[in-house]
C-alpha cells in the first residue's frame, strides 16, 4: 500500500521533470537581453537618447516648449512630444511649457502638432509661453528605417542650439502609431503598448461627432479683414508684422503713417524701470513708462506723446519694444515704406551697457535702446551719463486683430 501511494504522488514530479528535458532539448532559452528589449523598444530609446542629448547640450535651468514633430504620421507625432514632455519634467534638468497649454496654443493657431512651424512664428509662440529653447523635430521614412531629427532653437537669438538625429527601426509601436487613424492630439483613441501588444486605450465605440450648423453670415461686411505686411491698416497705418493667428487679443501691428513732430528724451534717467525687448511688449512697456514718468512729473518725453497720440480716431497707440522697431525698419523701411527718415528712433525698451555696469547702480538704468533707419543698427545711448536724456524720433504702433 504504500509503495502504491509513493508511486501515485512521484507522478507529477516525473511529469514536470520530463517537461523540462523537453524544454531543454527544444532549444536553448533566449538571454536575458534579448528577452527584455525588442524593436518596439527602438521609439522609446530614440526619445530617451534626445532627452539625453538635450539635457547635456542645453543650459540647465531654462523653460523649453516642445512644439511639434512635423510628420505625415500625426499619432507619431503625437507619441514623440508626449514622450519628450515627460522626459523633461522627470529629468528636472528644464522647465517645460506643459501639455496643456501646448494644447490651447494648437486649437488657436489651429494646426496640427505634426505640422510645419517657421522659425518666426516659433520664435512668437515661445516668448509668449515665457520659454527659451524651442523644440521641434521631424519623422521621415527612410526604407526599412524611420529619421528622427530633432533642434533647439533659441528664442531670443534664432539661433540653433543644438541637433539630435537618430535612425529607428519598424518596430510594432512605431507601425502601430503610423498605421493609427488619429489625426491629432485628443482627435482619435490613444495608442498605448503593453508588452509586444499595442492595443487601443479603450474598446467603447467612440461617441458619434455633435453637427453644429454654421449659420451664414448676416452681411459680407461681418467676415473677417486679413492684411498683408505693407498694406494699410484699419488705422490708416502700414501692417508690418502678422503673427499669423489671434492670441491675447491681437494679431496684426501696424506702424503710423508719420512720425510725431519733434524729438525727444526717452526720460526716466537712473532708473531701471524693467521694460521688455521683446516682440509683444511695447505696449506694456508703455504704460509702465507712462506710469513712471508721471511719477517723477516728466512731461514731454517719447512715450508720454506715443500713449496720447490719435490717428484716424484711433488712441491705442504705443512705443514700439527694440524688437518691434527692428521689425519695422526690415519690413517697412528697407522696403521704402512708411515715409521713415534716415534718423535714430526711440524704442520703449531698456538695456545696459558696459559703461553703466561700472558705474554706481543709481546709473545702472540710464540707457534705452534706439535704431538709426539709416543703417538698421541698434545701440544702447551713448556712452555718457545722458543715455535716456538724449532726443531722439518717434513713431508710434498699435496691434489689433
Amino acid at each position: 500500500m504504500n509503495s502504491i501511494k509513493l508511486r501515485f504522488f512521484s507522478i507529477p514530479i516525473q511529469l514536470a521533470v520530463l517537461c523540462a528535458v523537453f524544454s531543454a532539448c527544444a532549444g536553448n532559452p533566449a538571454p536575458v537581453s534579448a528577452q527584455t528589449s525588442s524593436k518596439q523598444d527602438e521609439l522609446d530609446a530614440a526619445i530617451r537618447e534626445t532627452s539625453n542629448y538635450l539635457n547635456k547640450q542645453l543650459p540647465r535651468g531654462n523653460k523649453l516648449m516642445i512644439l511639434n514633430v512635423q510628420s505625415d504620421f500625426p499619432a507619431l507625432s503625437e507619441y514623440i512630444i508626449d514622450e519628450l514632455i515627460a522626459n523633461t519634467v522627470n529629468d528636472r534638468v528644464f522647465s517645460v511649457v506643459d501639455r496643456q497649454q501646448l494644447n490651447t496654443i494648437r486649437a488657436e493657431l489651429n494646426f496640427q502638432m505634426s505640422g510645419e512651424v517657421d522659425d518666426s512664428t516659433a520664435q512668437s509662440l515661445g516668448r509668449m509661453a515665457g520659454a527659451q529653447i524651442i523644440i521641434s523635430g521631424a519623422v521621415s521614412r527612410i526604407g526599412d528605417l524611420y529619421r528622427l531629427r530633432v533642434r533647439a532653437l533659441s528664442v531670443q537669438s534664432a539661433q540653433i542650439e543644438g541637433q539630435f538625429n537618430r535612425n529607428i527601426p519598424i518596430g510594432p509601436t512605431v507601425t502601430a502609431l503610423v498605421n493609427s487613424k488619429a489625426t491629432g492630439y485628443g482627435s482619435g483613441p490613444a495608442i498605448t503598448s503593453t508588452g509586444s501588444t499595442t492595443r487601443q486605450a479603450s474598446s467603447s465605440p467612440a461617441p458619434a461627432p455633435v453637427v453644429i450648423p454654421t449659420p451664414a453670415p448676416a452681411a459680407p461686411a461681418a467676415q473677417p479683414t486679413t492684411y498683408n505686411i505693407g498694406d494699410k491698416g484699419p488705422a490708416g497705418g502700414i501692417i508690418f508684422f502678422d503673427m499669423g493667428f489671434d492670441i491675447d487679443g491681437w494679431r496684426y501691428m501696424e506702424a503710423a503713417p508719420q512720425d510725431i513732430p519733434g524729438k525727444f528724451q526717452w526720460g526716466a534717467y537712473g532708473q531701471n524701470i524693467g521694460t521688455q525687448t521683446a516682440l509683444g511688449s511695447g505696449k506694456r512697456n508703455t504704460e509702465i513708462i507712462v506710469l513712471t514718468l508721471k511719477n517723477n512729473g516728466e512731461t514731454a518725453r517719447a512715450a508720454q506723446v506715443a500713449d496720447v497720440a490719435k490717428y484716424s480716431g484711433y488712441d491705442d497707440w504705443f512705443l514700439p519694444s527694440k524688437d518691434e522697431l527692428d521689425l519695422m525698419y526690415k519690413n517697412l523701411k528697407q522696403k521704402y515704406l512708411g515715409n521713415f527718415q534716415n534718423t535714430l528712433y526711440w524704442s520703449s525698451s531698456e538695456g545696459r551697457t558696459n559703461y553703466a555696469l561700472a558705474m554706481s547702480e543709481r546709473n545702472n538704468g540710464g540707457f534705452a535702446w534706439y535704431q538709426d533707419f539709416n543703417n538698421g543698427v541698434q545701440s544702447l545711448g551713448s556712452n555718457t551719463e545722458n543715455g535716456k536724456n538724449e532726443s531722439y524720433s518717434v513713431r508710434v504702433i498699435r496691434c489689433f486683430k
